[in-house]
This record gives C-alpha cells, structure tokens and sequence, in this order.
C-alpha cells in the first residue's frame, strides 16, 4: 500500500513532521531517508521528488528485504506500560515500533489494530513499541500521555520520545509510521499512514513463523472494505503561527502563539470553510488543570443536525450543540453522512481556550 493510498483509508493522509504541501499536490509527500533501507514496495517512499501515487505492487512477505539494525530505544525520557526496554529485551523478537502522538487521528485509529496484533502475537513472541513522540507540546506531559493510553486502551509498551530522539534515529517523517524488525534484529518492512493492516499482519506472521492455517488477530477494520478515494478532502489546517495556514478565520480576542491560537475572551470565534465529512480539532481549555471550555459547534449558522453530531457532541437546553473541553486532546466536532462543503463556526464559551490543528476525513 502505497502513501498514496492513504486517500481510500477513510482519513486525512498521514501527518507530516513538518507542514506539507497543500491543494493538488498535497498527496505528493517525500519521506527523506536517514539511516534506514529503501522499503518503497512497503509503502515507505524514499526517492527524492517521487510522487507516491507512482509506487504501485504488493509486499512479497516471503522475500522481504532485509535492511540494517534498528536503532535502540536509549532516547525514551519515560516508559509506559512497562520497564525500560533494551536491546537485550528485545533479542530474538519481531518487534514493531510504532511512531505515533495521541492527538493525532491518523494515529488513534490505527490503535486497534496495533492492539489486535499485540493481543494474539504477543505468545509467539511479538513485541509492539508505541514510540509516542509529541508534535505540540502539551503531548510532552507524561500525565497527558499516561491518561490517553489508558483512554485509548494501549496495553503495550510506549516509550516517551520527548526530544524526538528516536524518531530522527529510525529517520521517521509522518504520524502514523511503522517499522517491523525480524528475531535477528533488522529491519524488514515500513509502512506509513493508516491502512494495510492485514498486509502488515502477513508480515508479522511470516517472521514469527506462524502457520497459515493458525487463526489471525481479530478487529472489525481488518475486513472492514475502505471508502473510494477522494480527492477534495480539505488539507490539515493549522491555527499557530508556525505553521499557520490563513484558511480559518479567527473573530474577537484571539493571541496567535507558536503552535495554537488562544481565545482571551468568551465570544472569540473560528470559522472555516471545508469539505470533507468528518471535521476534528485538537483543542485545549487552558494549562493543565485548567477549567473545562464549553465551545458552541455550528455548520451553516446552525447547531449540528442529529446525522451530522459525534461522539463528542453536546446538547444545552437551549438546543445549540457543542463540545466540552477538558483536557488537551483530539475533539470530534462534525461527522456527516458523506463528503461535503460546509462552513463550521466554533464560538469559546470562556476565554483560555486554545486551538490547535483541524483534521479532516471521509
């Protein structure tokens, strides 16, 4: 599976390390390589100016190449889940290392799928790593990180990549990424993004040497058939000056940090114009420990309609809908029927709150 094929996912493409291309040429990703080998028939595209849309066939797992020696985990700041984890620890395993951040949807979705293969591989001697390595800085906080692993139900091991250490050694650019390292310790697969779950279990199998005929890890998504490609999903926009897009509009008191923009005072709106059926947004109330922020989610000047509300989704007596901020993390605002243009408008109920990046996805 190709980068490229992220787009028949049913998400955004994966997040880049640093702000990638917008419009037309937004699927045309480049993944610079380090220190790793060339894996382009498994999704990792290292050619220079390669457009990944370029990069077809499937992984023979039977003959994979066989690339050099992951680097070790001696970066981590913290584990969770377990003790630190050394190269001894990992001796004679298969060992997935997976690069991913918990804001990050891209990543949240694929969990369950890294879960399923830890759950039914873990005895023949599967080892799964979440390399959680943050892209804002409130992802930093151990307590942050701690109490999403135990939202998002992650049972095996993370380890704390605070200073991107690990993630420059495997020479990662995207959120999600994979590598897989064989029992002799070398690295024999990547993928990038969402998807190839049961490409990425046939190699998992192949290197622990379990049978064909032995029973397969278990989650709705590995027979759950993709949505089609689309092509006029918006990109992900940001609302920081870093990397700020200018796509959102920002009305009443706003202060523009690095990586957020900051709402001083109840009544401070965004508004933004997409297409796509599902809108996320990483937000914020305030420091930790802040008070939870109430903030009103319109499409077309109105509240939510019943098909178009999430998980997230709130309902005052008044009928207006939003969402409640508690803590930093990844907040649902819209999921329609299908893909279409809409204009959402999010009002903060309180002044603190702080807006990070909208995603969006089919």
């Amino acid at each position: 599976m190709t980068i490229a094929d992220q787009r028949a996912a049913g998400g955004p493409p994966p997040r880049p390390r640093e702000s990638g291309p917008t419009g037309s040429s937004r699927w045309k990703y480049v993944v610079a390589a380090l220190a790793l080998v060339v894996f382009a028939a498994a999704a990792v595209v290292f050619a220079s100016g390669s457009d990944p849309k370029s990069v077809t066939g499937t992984v023979d797992v039977a003959n994979l190449p066989v690339g050099p020696p992951p680097p070790g985990l001696d970066g981590a700041k913290g584990w969770i889940n377990t003790k630190p984890l050394t190269d001894a620890d990992l001796a004679g395993k298969v060992v997935v290392y997976d690069f991913w951040t918990y804001s990050c949807v891209n990543c949240v979705r694929t969990l369950p799928h890294l879960r399923a293969l830890h759950d039914r591989y873990a005895k023949d001697g599967l080892v799964v790593v979440g390399v959680h390595s943050p892209e804002f800085e409130f992802e930093k906080d151990h307590a942050n990180v701690a109490d999403a692993v135990q939202r998002l139900k992650v049972g095996y091991p993370v380890a704390l990549d605070d200073d991107m250490d690990i993630w420059n050694a495997f020479g990662t650019q995207y959120w999600p990424q994979k590598f897989v390292a064989d029992r002799k310790g070398r690295v024999r697969y990547g993928h990038v993004g969402e998807g190839g779950y049961r490409e990425t279990e046939d190699v998992v199998r192949e290197l622990l040497g379990v049978p064909t005929s032995a029973p397969r890890a278990s989650t709705e998504g590995n027979t759950k058939a993709s949505p089609p490609p689309t092509e006029n999903i918006s990109p992900e926009t940001y609302l920081g000056l870093e990397r700020g897009s200018g796509a959102a509009t920002l009305d009443g008191p706003w202060t523009r940090e690095a990586q957020y923009a900051r709402a001083d005072a109840a009544g401070a709106t965004i508004t933004l114009a997409y297409s796509a059926r599902e809108v996320n947004l990483v937000l914020a109330p305030g420091e930790r420990g802040a008070a939870p922020v109430d903030v009103a989610v319109e499409l077309d000047g109105a509240p939510l309609a019943p098909e178009y509300r999430t998980p997230d989704t709130m309902v005052d007596s008044d009928g207006a809908t939003f969402v409640r901020v508690t803590a930093s993390d990844l907040y649902r605002l819209v999921a329609g029927p299908a893909v279409e243009q809409h204009t959402i408008r999010l009002t903060a109920r309180a002044p603190g709150l702080r807006a990070f990046a909208f995603t969006f996805g089919t």
